[in-house]
């Protein structure tokens, strides 16, 4: 029985109803929520981690997080808390907790905020029960970082150093008396005196921070957990009050595979759509026997031509290593929002075929990036979710379906930026990931979110120094949490495979990895097994393809006419040809000149598109130019000119390329545009001139000394050197044939690696080059590092100080993405039109009537118009990226749209109806076919004669 002073303290301060929480029934609450999450909801893989760190006793563990949950706000048994609600205090001062009368008395009491309060409240409970303070600090640090952010190291204060905070007397009695009893009821008395030395990891403190949070924010939620009448509720014990709230918050349980059939065609028949006659690919069939062949969780890098099937080959992996070692979701990190849209249709089809074959799924997803809300697949889930409705509309604007039945929904709890990782499955950009290594409140979440998964990384070549920085950070901390991981590449460079490799080994093992030799062979799968790595190359599946590959020729930055000379000849006979530029400015010049020269043939496609034109465009992308069963009518002449988003997001298949100098790794993803798909008996032949694949390479001059490079490419896209390096390697080849996917070893391992390329009179040029290069990547490593977590401590040190210096929240929109992303993030704005009468409007031409609706000035947009807006987001060019730029555009934004949690984070753009504007002092034009142009200095813009008097809106 508890003391009338300790059911006095409180927990919740009184709502509306003048009912409050007492904080020994937040204690049980917790304790109660913590245990249903261990027996219900953590993957078996994790409650292994934490049993095993208890020394193999499933009890135990249970009694340890039961018993941390339990007591984790000890720290409101203080009068630095309990003095902020008036009444409440008075009641407890009557039982004889003193506090001063009123706040203005302790000005200092945020120095003993209950989370550090607690902490050392816990420490001291254990300290007088005979442990090391040290191994005491890795236990109360929970109760520190149970509002996401451990105590700092600096931070040393002591109860008995501030008593008038901590409180003396029968407060101390008190807070002995709620640990005492917790202690008793969670049962983990039985067990503290054989804890004394036991050294915990900081593996197990992040985990259990993480499940401590999440059990606070179940218990504190009043519509599951209601609050208390009267002035002083008895402490009875109601194990049902817990089991009803879990019941109507319905978590879903862990992913649990079922049995895999032994034959991989047959896993491959029954979990994906494979076209008839279809054979699985050595890969495929590679990838799973390693996969059921490796003695522990480890890291499987699978190196693999485009086209070959990857992507199933890590999904059927993935659900073999889950069973094996007991994860209970997956994560699909990929470098795009269009890659992760694409991947999450594909995902949400291979789980819905695991549940048709009788497998416990879970049941939960999420987007991870910041434009689900535009992704109609995901928002039909989100629907699912919090309705509980089984058939939704499932168009995700690219697939085929109306309607289905899901074996996933997106729960309505597990939404939002702190608690989406922990769905059992989740699809996003690289960010998310990255995340884990940045120093930000509640990281422990994340942490939590990943240790349960099987984490797929997706065209893992595709990051620069600074994302790398991160990356390898994180693989470290997988390996200590013994996540099962998947990197995914057609073209990884030797050193970098061996980087990946070397980072999740020193998670596993805390020693520093041998030296790895070099392995040749191509495809490769290349996966850890203890300390060592090992490797296995696999036969071609016998695709492959032969590209003639010339030069374009003509100046660096004005190769027009050459350009339209070969098109000219090259398409006489019909045919569809790809241009890619390396910079936007490059591919709106192309396009305008083509567009004269082939009047109606010519789509442009690049990022600074708004994202319902950037989704259409994707989508008359795949239905002229993709597989074979999409394409169902393709054009009989045509040009697109592209930026760089055509790389890796979307399987289209061209007939002629011509692409600007890219690294050498780039350049072989463009080429896999090239003839993708083998032509059938019912399909259209190649025109005779296009029959073998033709590639031609532009943006620079090779025939006098020192390749000459496309100056943006060179200054701010790729570098100079890796542009060097891939001209050096592609000089060879001109006027000769490239074989896929023979050659793209060699080539890619040429180019990156430290033997000569080129010739001699090339070489004081790409060694300046070299070393220019090699310094900035140290740079930008080293600015990486600023606010990385350290690698995992040694097993006993505490994780006090573990986020120290922290960038706060992390975000999943453009500014958040900066955080792990080299350079200044890009300003993201919404596009409206302002027509004559000065009243703005969606813009004209957005399909499904969404265009020309009013949008609102003085009040904020209904969700339903929030919604399209959103579809009007624009992400702008980084020379817009500018303080005044931003000022100018939040300046012209409505104050009321801060209300609309659709678009509350994103500024103005008023364009007038022909699609003029300006942002800061430049001239800008958008059109839905070429999306964003900015304006030269003598182009006049109409823009600026519209109403001028207008204060907002023109400067946007």
């Amino acid at each position: 029985m508890l003391s009338e002073a300790a059911r006095s303290v409180w927990a919740k301060s009184p709502n509306a109803a003048g009912e409050w929480l007492p904080l020994w029934q937040h204690m049980d609450d917790s304790a109660d929520v913590a245990c249903h999450l261990f027996d219900h909801w953590l993957a078996p893989g994790v409650v292994e981690l934490l049993v095993k760190e208890l020394g193999g006793d499933c009890e135990a563990a249970r009694c340890a997080i039961r018993f941390l949950a339990g007591v984790h706000d000890l720290g409101k048994a203080t009068p630095a808390f309990a003095i902020q609600h008036e009444g409440l205090a008075q009641r407890m001062r009557e039982h004889g907790l003193y506090m001063p009368l009123n706040r203005r008395e302790m000005a200092d009491r945020q120095l003993a905020h209950h989370t550090v309060a607690g902490h050392h409240l816990l420490i001291g409970w254990l300290v007088e029960r005979g442990w090391s303070r040290r191994w005491a600090a890795a236990w109360g640090v929970v109760l520190g970082g149970h509002h996401g952010a451990p105590p700092d190291e600096d931070d040393r204060l002591l109860p008995q150093s501030y008593p008038h905070l901590f409180g003396e007397g029968k407060w101390v009695q008190v807070q002995r008396e709620l640990l005492c009893r917790m202690a008793e009821r969670s049962e983990v008395l039985n067990y503290l005196d054989g804890w004394r030395e036991l050294r915990l990891s900081v593996r197990f403190q992040v985990l259990v921070t993480g499940i401590v949070i999440v059990s606070d924010w179940i218990a504190s939620n009043e519509e599951l957990l209601p609050f208390h009448t009267g002035e002083l509720p008895e402490a009875v014990i109601d194990p049902q009050r817990s089991s009803r709230a879990l019941a109507a918050l319905a978590l879903p349980v862990p992913w649990i595979p079922s049995v895999i059939p032994d034959e991989v065609s047959d896993v491959f028949a029954t979990r994906f759509s494979l076209p008839p006659g279809a054979r699985v690919r050595p890969v495929q069939v590679a990838a799973c026997d390693v996969a059921r062949a490796m003695s522990e969780p480890g890291l499987l890098i699978i190196e693999a031509p485009m086209g070959e099937g990857k992507t199933e080959a890590a999904l059927a992996a993935a659900e073999i290593m889950a069973q094996r070692w007991g994860a209970g979701g997956l994560l699909v990190a990929l470098p795009t929002q269009a890659t992760s849209d694409a991947m999450f249709a594909r995902v949400v089809d291979w789980l819905d075929r695991l549940g048709d074959d009788g497998q416990q799924v879970g049941g939960s997803i999420t987007l991870g990036h910041g434009k689900a809300r535009l992704n109609r697949l995901f928002q039909g889930l989100v629907r699912d979710g919090r309705t509980g409705h089984a058939e939704i509309d499932c168009d995700s604007g690219i697939g085929s379906k109306s309607v289905a039945h899901h074996a996933v929904t997106a729960h309505a709890w597990l939404s939002g930026r702190k608690k989406a990782q922990l769905a059992n499955f989740s699809v996003g950009t690289i960010d998310q990931l990255l995340f884990a290594a940045l120093k930000s409140r509640h990281l422990m979440l994340r942490h939590l979110g990943l240790a349960g998964k099987v984490v797929v990384l997706d065209e893992v070549h595709a990051y620069d120094a600074y994302m790398n920085s991160y990356l390898t950070k994180v693989l470290t901390w997988l390996g200590t949490y013994r996540v099962p991981v998947i990197a995914l590449s057609a073209t990884l460079p030797a050193d970098r495979r061996q980087e990946l490799m070397a980072a999740y080994r020193r998670g596993c093992h805390r020693t520093a990895p041998p030296p790895m030799s070099d392995v040749e062979g191509y495809p490769i799968l290349s996966w850890t097994t203890g300390a060592a790595v090992r490797h296995r190359r696999i036969e071609s599946s016998g695709r492959s393809t032969s590209v003639q590959v010339c030069s374009l020729g003509g100046k660096v930055d004005d190769d027009a006419a050459d350009l339209v000379a070969l098109l000219e000849d090259k398409l006489s006979g019909g045919g569809c040809a790809l241009v890619i530029r390396n910079t936007v400015r490059r591919v709106l010049a192309t396009a305008a000149e083509l567009e004269r020269h082939f009047p109606g043939d010519v789509t442009v496609v690049h990022a600074r598109f708004i994202a319902a034109d950037r989704m259409r465009k994707d989508i008359e992308l795949l239905d002229s130019f993709g597989s074979l069963d999409r394409a169902q009518q393709r054009p009989a002449r045509h040009i697109v000119v592209a930026s760089q988003v055509v790389e890796q997001s979307l399987d289209i298949d061209f007939d002629l390329l011509v692409t600007d100098l890219a690294p050498i790794d780039l350049v072989l993803q463009r080429m896999g545009r090239l003839h993708r798909h083998q032509r059938g008996e019912n399909q259209v032949e190649r025109p005779p001139k296009l029959r073998t694949a033709q590639t031609y390479i532009a943006g620079v001059e090779f025939t006098a000394g020192v390749p000459e490079l496309e100056p943006a490419a060179a200054r701010h896209v790729y570098g100079e050197h890796p542009l060097l390096r891939a001209a050096a390697v592609l000089l060879p080849h001109l006027g000769h044939v490239i074989r896929l996917p023979d050659d793209i070893a060699p080539l890619v391992q040429h180019a990156y690696g430290l033997e000569q390329a080129g010739p001699e009179s090339w070489q004081d040029a790409m060694n300046a080059a070299r070393q220019s290069w090699l310094d900035r990547c140290a740079l930008r490593a080293a600015n990486a590092e600023k606010f990385q977590l350290k690698e995992p401590a040694r097993p006993g040190n505490s994780i006090v100080g573990w986020i120290a210096a922290d960038v706060g929240e992390t975000e999943d929109h453009s500014q958040g993405q900066g955080q792990v992303r080299d350079g200044a993030p890009s300003l993201e704005v919404i596009v409206v039109q302002q027509h004559t009468d000065a009243d703005w409007f969606t813009p004209s031409w957005l399909a499904e009537d969404h265009g020309n609706r009013r949008v609102p000035r003085e009040s904020t947009p209904s969700d339903q118009l929030a919604q399209i807006m959103a579809t009007c987001s624009l992400r702008l060019p980084l020379e817009f990226s500018t303080e005044r730029a931003e000022s100018e555009l939040w300046a012209a934004t409505p104050e009321q749209w801060e209300f609309s949690p659709l678009i509350y984070r994103l500024p103005v753009l008023v364009l007038d109806q022909d699609g003029f504007g300006e942002i800061a002092g430049r001239g800008v034009h958008y059109t839905p076919d070429s999306g964003l142009r900015i304006l030269a200095a003598e182009e006049a813009n109409p823009h600026s004669a519209v109403d001028s008097s207008r204060e907002a809106g023109i400067h946007s």
